[in-house]
């Protein structure tokens, strides 16, 4: 009863931003949402959303599994580096890459500008996701088919694909609603999406029912996607072995094959790692304005404070439902969509959400904790999906011989479950912690009075086109988010946990 009860709270919790946005969207009367919803510039705004959306997924899902099937099957020199180098990018927020490519070419701007930077910060997604299944597949499978006469084409379809498919889709699924809810990149590269439109109608004219209308359009489209997701899941059969014969394919050790991985792989690190960071570091080396170091740090420990707390928040709200979730329950089903659905909503929309309902309670509103909720909320479907894999993992029998013992359920999830479940409750909290960091518009709408973040100093001077002003505190976040991004995914870690929890 304790975990249903947690978890209808963690629920009910999660809602509020959609509450919000039915409760704004109705006081608007028929005419004004007919107007709203069939102008031709919103129809224009959503094909672009739809268009992106589907361009960036497909493109960052076929370059991950690329990238991650190379760097499993190839016999390649420093191979671990060269992991932990890949997934990197993805401690860069999307507005950090448009900022490095824009000081670089002043030019650069638009739809095709975005597919670039979009692509190069989802791609890691897929990357981690895909890697983590190749290591757990059962590869007797693999050589089986090999005797068949099976060519490697042949492979990959019929054994390999169907083994990694569920993680490859939860890949490309957080890679979607990316995009959906990026605002930084969108705004800096002029292009008009759902998120951008939303932010426009409001900072333009406060009519906060017509950006709910909006807001409402952007959850209908993330709930499609989830489903889409859901549905490919449930098609899925899979057989394994009941013993992994062999847990490790043969990696192709050819000269030829390896020349062409390396250049591939260092293609990609070029254009999503190299360039951004020593871009970054031309302009702060080359900055002839003084740097204020007190406000570089401060900014540094408030960001580190929110996002921590943001974490911890989303931890406590996650646990039950990642639990009754991977027990099947229909509560615990129910709240994961919905902590998804949130998920993909932009963070002004969050932002508008916490404001009207932290205005109502003095003490509350504009405080580090309606913050560092805000994060909590924005980022749980990480932690949910942290817990429900880390949960998942546990052998049942240990359950079975605790209950035996005579041990209640109560101390079998405290002293059996808990403990085993522990690295991966840390990975999850760590992938909030990273993405809070990044947070920029929900952190411009609900930050104290005087509370800089290192996300809001960098935007504040990117946006007026500073790049000199703007580059320490760009490259500092870069440094702090590359912590928990090595954590999550280091090269010592052989199983793969982290890319189950993002």
């Amino acid at each position: 009863m304790t975990l249903i009860a947690a978890s209808l709270i963690a629920f009910l919790t999660a809602s509020l931003p959609l509450f919000y946005l039915f409760r704004r969207a109705i006081d608007a009367e028929v005419s004004e949402i007919s107007l709203i919803l069939f102008r031709s510039k919103t129809l224009e705004i959503l094909a672009t959303t739809l268009g992106l959306t589907i361009a960036v997924t497909a493109l960052s899902t076929l370059i991950g599994i690329a990238l991650a099937w190379t760097l499993f099957n190839i016999d390649l020199p420093f191979k671990s580096t060269l992991q932990a180098l890949v997934i990197l990018p993805v401690a860069i927020p999307s507005y950090v890459f448009t900022y490095s490519w824009i000081s670089l070419i002043p030019g650069f701007k638009g739809l095709w500008a975005a597919l670039f930077v979009l692509v190069l910060a989802t791609t890691p997604f897929i990357t981690l996701t895909t890697l983590a299944a190749l290591r757990r597949s059962d590869w007797s499978t693999y050589e089986v088919a090999q005797t068949l006469g099976l060519n490697g084409l042949q492979i990959f379809v019929r054994v390999t694909w169907p083994q990694i498919k569920n993680s490859v889709a939860a890949g490309s699924l957080l890679s979607a609603l990316y995009v959906l809810s990026d605002f930084g990149a969108i705004s800096l590269l002029g292009v008009d999406t759902l998120t951008r439109a939303i932010e426009n109608i409001y900072r333009g004219s406060f009519d906060r029912s017509s950006a709910s209308i909006l807001a409402l359009i952007l959850v209908a489209i993330s709930a499609l996607v989830i489903r889409l997701e859901e549905r490919s899941r449930q098609r899925l059969h899979i057989i394994k072995s009941s013993n992994r014969i062999i847990k490790r394919a043969k990696t192709n050790d050819k000269f030829k094959v390896k020349l062409i991985a390396l250049f591939g792989i260092g293609s990609y690190l070029a254009l999503g790692l190299v360039i951004p960071l020593f871009q970054l570091l031309s302009i702060f080396l080359a900055n002839s304005t003084s740097i204020n170091y007190s406000l570089l740090f401060k900014a540094s420990i408030s960001t580190l404070i929110a996002a921590c707390l943001g974490a911890l928040i989303a931890l406590a709200l996650a646990l039950p439902v990642g639990v009754l979730s991977a027990q099947g329950s229909r509560l615990g089903r129910v709240s994961d969509k919905a902590i998804l659905i949130v998920h993909a909503l932009p963070g002004i929309v969050m932002g508008l959400a916490l404001v009207s309902f932290g205005s109502s309670i003095g003490w509350l509103y504009q405080s580090l904790l309606l913050l560092s909720f805000a994060y909590a909320l924005l980022f749980m479907a990480k932690a949910v999906g942290s817990v429900r894999s880390s949960v998942d993992r546990v052998p049942k029998n240990l359950i079975e011989i605790s209950a035996t013992l005579g041990l209640p359920k109560s101390a079998t999830f405290r002293r059996v479950v808990i403990p085993l479940a522990t690295p991966g409750l840390l990975s999850g909290t760590l992938l909030v912690l990273l993405a809070a960091m990044k947070e920029l518009p929900a952190t411009l709408m609900l930050k104290p009075i005087g509370f800089e973040t290192l996300a809001t100093q960098m935007w504040s001077y990117s946006s007026i086109f500073r790049f000199n002003e703007a580059a320490p505190y760009a490259l500092l976040l870069v440094l702090i988010a590359a912590i928990p991004t090595f954590l999550i995914n280091r090269p010592d870690k052989g199983d793969g946990i982290g890319g189950d929890q993002i």
